[in-house]
Order: C-alpha cells, then sequence, then structure tokens
C-alpha cells in the first residue's frame, strides 16, 4: 500500500479495531511510518489507564424520557410528509403571501410613525425656549471611565459652554485634529440676528 489510508480506517488501526485484509494492508504501509506507529503504541499505553479511572459504561439519565421525544419528533415528521389534506394547503398558500405583506406593510407604518410622531419638546427648542427666558440649559454629564469627573460651565455673555474633564489624560500637543473633525458653520446673517 503505497498510499496513506483514510482517516477512518487509520484511527480504527491506532485504537487496534481494524481487522482482517485492510489491517495487514495498513500494517505493510506503517512500517514505513514511524509517527503512526508512535501514535498507535501511545493510544495502547492509554487504553488501561482510561479503563481504570472510567466506567465500561453508563446509562445515559432519563433515557425513556429522550427516547420517547425522539420517537414522538419522528412520528410527526412522517405525519407532515404525509398527503395534506386540501384546506390545509390552501389556508398555506394564502399566507405564504399575506405574512411577507404584512411584514413589509408593518415596518413601513413603523417606519412612518417614527418619522412623523414626537415624544415631547426637542433639545433644540427646549434651549431657544430657556434662552429666551433668561435660564441656561444644564446639560446631564456622563463619564463612561470610573474616576473621570465632568464640569459644565456657562458663560451667557458670551455664548459659549465648557466642559472640564478631571481625570484624563492630557492631549499632546502633537496631536493635530483631522479635517473631517472640525465643522465650519455659517456666519449669521443681520436678519437673524435681529430676531
Amino acid at each position: 500500500m503505497n498510499t496513506t489510508p483514510a482517516d477512518e480506517i487509520l484511527a480504527l488501526w491506532v485504537e487496534d479495531e481494524l481487522h482482517g485484509p485492510e489491517r495487514a494492508e495498513v500494517d505493510a504501509w506503517a512500517h514505513s511510518q514511524p509517527e503512526w506507529l508512535a501514535y498507535r503504541e501511545d493510544a495502547r499505553r492509554l487504553k488501561p489507564l482510561l479503563r481504570s479511572v472510567l466506567p465500561a459504561q453508563e446509562e445515559p439519565p432519563y433515557a425513556d424520557f429522550f427516547n420517547a421525544r425522539i420517537s414522538r419528533e419522528i412520528f410527526s415528521t412522517e405525519e407532515q410528509s404525509g398527503p395534506q389534506r386540501r384546506g390545509r394547503s390552501s389556508a398555506r398558500s394564502w399566507l405564504t403571501w399575506f405574512m411577507p405583506t404584512a411584514a413589509a406593510a408593518g415596518m413601513a407604518l413603523c417606519f412612518w410613525a417614527g418619522t412623523h410622531v414626537t415624544t415631547g419638546p426637542s433639545t433644540a427648542s427646549a434651549a431657544h425656549n430657556s434662552k429666551q427666558a433668561g435660564q441656561v440649559v444644564e446639560p446631564f454629564l456622563y463619564t463612561p471611565e470610573s474616576g473621570v469627573k465632568a464640569a459644565w460651565y456657562a458663560s451667557t455673555e458670551s455664548n459659549g459652554a465648557v466642559i472640564v474633564l478631571d481625570g484624563v489624560a492630557a492631549i499632546p500637543d502633537t496631536f493635530e485634529i483631522p479635517d473631517t473633525a472640525s465643522i465650519q458653520e455659517e456666519s449669521p446673517t443681520t436678519a437673524e440676528l435681529d430676531r
């Protein structure tokens, strides 16, 4: 035998479970394969050790329950593959086009509702209304890192705000902000300032 035997045959040979002419062929092939002879010797050494530690056979727990469930599944599969009644097939054909259509209509309705329904004043309108009333809207500051504290300072004269993070490493001087991170806003017109 010049070619390597199939994996299944080699596994049986290593475990000393191959018999007859196939065993003779693999034995002839293995004389020139020292690594496979070593695998077989290792398996022969481990078998008695495993037999001394593991039981020869163990009854699975609740075997009757699992066997009954498997039988029930096989029986129900055979029933379903048998001839179907005429009413069932027409109901199934009706459902095959109705269910995808209903799902698509439901998704479209949810999309429309999401774009037209609001749950209250938006953040921008709340900030605008509070500016008109002279109040300063204080945002909720969330820091996901433990040990980092955030403080928010606002200036009504300069119409600006600063968030100070305590516990965060400083940004190095060599860091350059990429062009995509900055947004250039248009300067307001005089008509907008008069409002």
